[in-house]
């Protein structure tokens, strides 16, 4: 196998792999959306509630982040395969 084709196997590897995570990273996010939609966040509950609450809107914003930097991945290596073409 020569050089580019290995590089183009790896890179695809990697594109896939980065494409596969920022799917699986949106379909966790959407249910974190509609749960957060359908949590009462006035709820007068134990103080571990709205902690829970808070955890579970940082953990939307983690989402968030992660699913831009898996598509930013797979635009990389796209480009890099695009390259060796």
């Amino acid at each position: 196998m020569t050089r580019k084709a290995e590089q183009k196997k790896n890179y695809q590897m990697l594109l896939d792999w980065y494409q596969y995570r920022a799917e699986e990273n949106k379909g966790s996010h959407k249910k974190l959306l509609d749960l957060l939609a359908k949590l009462n966040k006035n709820l007068e509950a134990d103080e571990s509630y709205d902690k829970d609450i808070d955890d579970l809107e940082s953990l939307k914003i983690i989402y968030e982040t992660g699913i831009r930097r898996f598509e930013s991945q797979v635009e990389k290596y796209q480009r890099l395969i695009d390259d060796l073409e």
